[in-house]
């Protein structure tokens, strides 16, 4: 599949150039050559040409039993059992497991990786043998390019429930490392005892009913159902009979399971690993678990010798632990095959696979879906409940069109509008909004403030803007005088809100990071939006000061810090630039008490505030949501609590900025002065 075949084809699975033999051939993996194998007709007749089981010798059934007799009467000293006619079956099928088999499809030449033969023909699940499908023979095209590609580590995968993803990952560990000598497989779940379950159904209880030929020795010292592990060796024995069986022939490897915390299998080298529901592990953050897992499929010389197959549906999870499904969407956007480093690799090291609900229903005799009634009823079932938030959303995430509504918000848990975060951020993935990365400064020889792209050392904090930022020099620096101070001459068209932090020192390690947002109100042509954004956690909290500072005076704004904390006003008094910090707004007032109430510098954080920054953000979210263009304040919002602002910094300081700007600022007049002042005697 990752080799490009001479006179093969190639079909694209989800930004995978799948490479396919010639028809007919099977690229031979013992002899590295292209072999002749045929396709297989059921009918000649096209609209009877479907998938069925190739029918077994007559002969099979009583030669298997005749095998099973001689092995229970069989001494160590005797020969193996032999049939001839065995022999070439065996050879048949193993040739079929490891290169492939091609068949007639009404019509159509249809090539099966040797995987997935092997499950359509011999991989017997909870209903039987599986039916050939067309969403699973696309899926086995990209595992195999997957397990082919040397600078993959596995695939990452996305689907509804109950479409045979956990018994494709039982075939995915149990197919390699019952043929491979000393190759181990690993299994985690989204607990422990899902794991240990996982294993019985999907591994031991398909692997006893393969036939013979296909199940390497193993250890029945743990019982004819294993429920810990699977020993690929001898069955372990003591005394003279353990002597006797040094040196016979066995696999060595094994594949068990684990609980599901991080350093399960750290240190131990891993052949295939499947991470089951791993969208949905409440024990452990599965992104930091994947930095140790990733170590287990190289070598010592870093070379990946293991895969992985991280598998879920992605539904809403009754889970006290913080970001369980955060972190594994991280791990999805950094296995985009489409978004490689220049090492080759993806930053998970893995590719992403997603299975749309639409193509999982109503198959015909050829394996193909019905997507239009399949969706048609999808949309139908969630139009009955559209009235209810909660379970649309259910319904939504247990069976997703697209990989947007799978990563869904819970309606429950959002305050903001979740359909409109979701269109949103499928927006800017199709159309990215660019960003650089810019640091002002000021100019020591005539005072102003100057800009400049980013230096390394800055990467961690620094201003981020939009194209819709004032790069130009025109309409930079514009101030007046008030009482021998200098104020900011272009308050109308924009501020600043800044969401700080207490202390003044202690870089990274702190904790709460500050957040300030830059934009313009909707005057002037302009539209009330976001064009700027400085985030992280400087060594001083000066250097915050300082930027908020340089950046309201090349805009000509003011700054609205919320008002928690006293140093941004000390730090911009001894400047001389007070009158660059905005006063409480109104619009943040109580107008009961609005006479009453003492204006200071910065933003007040009375109940009442508070409440209106979050109704006004509720409104820009239900009606503005085109005018974000910064993911990262997308995804904070998700999580956005009224009752609990103190992890949400970016989604605090937007409201801030968004109260600030929905208000236009009164200017005040110059007093008249007459043409000729009468002065008394």
């Amino acid at each position: 599949m990752y080799e490009k075949i001479e006179d093969g084809s190639v079909i694209d699975v989800q930004g995978l150039q799948c490479c396919l033999p010639p028809v007919g051939y099977v690229y031979n993996v013992l002899t590295k050559k292209l072999e002749y194998r045929g396709v297989h007709e059921r009918s000649p007749i096209k609209e009877e040409q479907y998938w069925e089981l190739p029918a077994l010798p007559k002969w099979y059934k009583d030669v298997m039993q005749a095998w099973d007799d001689y092995d229970k009467k069989k001494k160590d000293d005797d020969p193996d059992f032999y049939d001839e006619r065995l022999e070439d079956f065996k050879r048949q099928e193993w040739d079929r497991r490891l290169n492939g088999y091609w068949y007639k499809n009404n019509g159509e030449d249809v090539y099966l990786t040797g995987t997935h033969y092997l499950y359509i023909r011999w991989w017997n699940i909870d209903i039987g043998l599986p039916k050939f499908r067309i969403p699973d023979l696309e899926k086995a095209y990209f595992m195999q390019y997957c397990i082919e590609d040397p600078l993959c580590m596995g695939m990452v995968e996305v689907t509804k429930r109950r479409f045979g993803k956990s018994f494709w990952a039982g075939l995915f560990l149990c197919e390699y490392v019952t043929r491979t000598k000393m190759a181990f497989g690993g299994i985690q779940s989204k607990t422990g005892k899902d794991a240990s379950k996982f294993f019985g159904k999907t591994v031991v209880n398909p692997f006893r009913r393969l036939p013979k030929f296909f199940r390497p020795e193993y250890d029945m010292s743990l019982g004819v159902n294993p429920k810990s592990e699977m020993r690929f060796q001898k069955t372990n024995v003591r005394g003279k009979k353990a002597e006797s069986a040094i040196g016979k022939d066995e696999l060595g490897g094994g594949i068990d399971h684990q609980p599901s915390d991080k350093i399960s299998y750290d240190g131990q080298k891993l052949h295939r690993y499947v991470a089951d529901e791993c969208g949905k592990t409440v024990e452990a953050d599965v992104y930091e678990r994947h930095e140790v897992i990733r170590y287990c499929l190289m070598d010592d010389e870093g070379k990946i010798i293991g895969k992985a197959l991280y598998t879920t549906t992605v539904e809403k999870i009754e889970s006290d632990k913080d970001g369980v499904q955060d972190a594994f969407k991280a791990l999805w956007n950094e296995s985009n095959q489409n978004s490689r480093k220049e090492n080759g690799m993806t930053g998970s090291g893995l590719y992403r696979f997603f299975m749309s609900a639409k193509r999982t229903r109503y198959f015909d005799r050829y394996g193909y879906p019905d997507i239009e009634r399949t969706e048609k009823e999808i949309l139908s079932d969630r139009e009955g409940v559209k009235d209810n938030q909660r379970s649309l959303f259910a319904r939504i995430r247990k069976e997703p069109l697209t990989i947007e509504e799978a990563f869904s918000i819970d309606a429950d848990k959002c305050v903001f509008n979740s359909f409109n975060i979701a269109k949103r951020e499928k927006q800017l993935e199709e159309n990215p909004i660019p960003k650089r990365g810019i640091w002002f400064f000021r100019d020591e020889d005539t005072q102003r403030v100057k800009w400049r792209d980013i230096i390394p050392k800055e990467k961690n904090f620094h201003w981020k803007v939009t194209p819709d930022f004032p790069l130009s020099d025109a309409e930079s620096n514009k101030y007046e005088m008030e009482n021998s101070l200098r104020k900011p001459g272009r308050v109308k068209y924009g501020a600043l809100a800044i969401d700080g932090y207490s202390n003044s020192q202690g870089g990274q390690k702190w904790g709460s990071r500050a957040s300030a947002w830059a934009g313009t109100r909707a005057t002037g042509g302009n539209r009330k939006k976001a064009f700027a954004h400085l985030w992280g956690r400087p060594t001083e909290k000066d250097t915050l000061h300082e930027q908020v500072l340089l950046c309201a005076e090349w805009l000509g704004v003011q700054a609205f810090y919320e008002h928690n904390s006293d140093d941004y006003f000390s730090y911009f008094k001894q400047r001389g630039r007070l009158l660059y910090l905005g006063l409480y707004p109104k619009i943040f007032i109580d107008p009961v008490k609005l006479e009453d109430t003492e204006r200071h510098r910065g933003v007040p954080t009375t109940p009442y505030s508070l409440t209106k920054q979050a109704d006004l953000g509720v409104s820009y979210f239900e009606n503005n949501i085109e005018d974000i263009d910064f993911q990262e304040l997308l995804d904070d919002s998700k999580d956005f609590d009224p009752n609990d602002r103190t992890k949400s910094d970016v989604t605090v300081s937007f409201l801030i900025l968004n109260g600030v700007l929905s208000e236009m600022p009164i200017i005040v007049p110059p007093k008249k002065r007459p043409l000729v002042t009468v002065y008394a005697n």
